[in-house]
């Protein structure tokens, strides 16, 4: 597989951190340290049972492989309920599944003043492997597809690349090595296109493989990620990225870069300036995103929206989405999602408002 040079995205990654420099004249509301840690805490809860999903039967008969992410509540009494399957790799089978499992679990709810309370910021995410560490390489027809794909893309012919990116997709026998090979081949396709929500959509959908050393493929992804995350201004998605690149033995060299990047980024969230994000509801009948700040708007919107689901670690609530798009969040909702409900295709766009407002 092609490996971006770290140079490149250290140039990226530069350039944010350029970008950000220039609001540094900004009020800041909220002290940056304070800012990230806030971003990056999540209240964990205390697991009682979790039931293993079942794999599903013609899945495991053609030794299909793959995974879900699911988003969940879990109430005052330690129950699972609301359960949103945010993503997959692809089959409808697994998720469903996933889900079944996940509405068994029961928790130790947790307590606010004494009192129990909602956990509504939680997420999971099930791997179905035929072996423990997943199956790697790669079928003989798999890497006839991904060649004519890589060969076509270099030739700069999309069309042919869009047919084997597709024929790979309808493969009932595609693993965890090959869902790999296939997103990160479709996030390059991406690049070449100059469409950075699909690359970072596919560049996500990679996932790591037990006893896979390639570090330097780790450092690469996650770094693109990170870059992605702060162009598009997905601040608690990159601190996520951020999280989980600064553990990787490779990215060393670079930590004093990240963090001073990562400190400009709060400094930011923490100015006056309106954070916009395009949104588009297409794989569900929900766009989610992860707040940085407690007042947002919806605009924009070409379509229909109907409900919007608010979910933070301590609290949840759904509105009705009517002429009025703005809402302020009490400053003890801590760690907040929204999941935005509306008719497919529908497109809009999310605007958070400074936190000194």
């Amino acid at each position: 597989m092609q490996i971006h040079p770290i140079s490149m995205m250290l140039m990226t990654s530069l350039f944010i951190t350029n970008s950000i420099q220039a609001q540094e004249n900004s009020t800041t509301t909220i002290n940056a340290n304070n800012l990230s840690k806030h971003l990056s805490t999540i209240i964990l809860p205390e697991p009682i049972k979790r039931v293993q999903p079942k794999y599903p039967i013609n899945a495991a008969r053609s030794r299909r492989e793959g995974w879900a992410r699911l988003s969940f509540v879990i109430d005052k009494e330690g129950n699972v309920s609301d359960v949103l399957v945010n993503e997959t790799s692809g089959s409808i089978d697994f998720a469903k599944e996933a889900v079944r499992a996940v509405k068994k679990w029961k928790y130790k709810p947790a307590y606010e003043n004494g009192k129990p309370i909602q956990q509504c910021v939680n997420s999971v995410q099930m791997d179905f492997k035929m072996n423990k560490n997943g199956t790697t390489g790669a079928t003989r027809k798999f890497i006839s597809k991904y060649k004519k794909a890589q060969k076509a893309l270099t030739a700069k012919d999309y069309d042919e690349v869009e047919i084997q990116i597709a024929l790979m997709k309808k493969s009932k026998y595609m693993h965890l090595s090959e869902n790999n090979y296939m997103h990160l081949l479709a996030a390059d396709y991406a690049k070449a296109k100059g469409d950075k929500e699909l690359r970072l959509f596919h560049l996500r959908r990679v996932r790591s493989i037990k006893g896979d050393n390639n570090e330097k493929q780790k450092l690469a992804t996650l770094y693109t990620m990170l870059s992605l995350e702060l162009e598009l201004n997905e601040f608690r998605a990159a601190h996520g990225s951020y999280n989980r690149l600064i553990k990787l033995e490779a990215a060393k060299p670079y930590l004093a870069k990240l963090a001073e990047t990562m400190a400009k980024v709060d400094e930011f969230i923490g100015g006056d300036q309106h954070l916009v994000r395009s949104a588009d509801i297409v794989d569900h009948d929900f766009w989610s995103a992860a707040l940085v700040r407690k007042e947002f708007s919806l605009t924009d919107v070409e379509g229909s929206l109907h409900t919007l689901d608010v979910r933070c670690a301590n609290k949840r609530h759904v509105y009705t989405i009517g002429k009025n798009s703005t809402w302020k969040l009490p400053t003890s909702w801590e760690n907040c999602s929204i999941y935005v409900f509306g008719e497919p295709n529908t497109q809009f766009k999310l605007i958070e408002h400074p936190l000194k407002s």
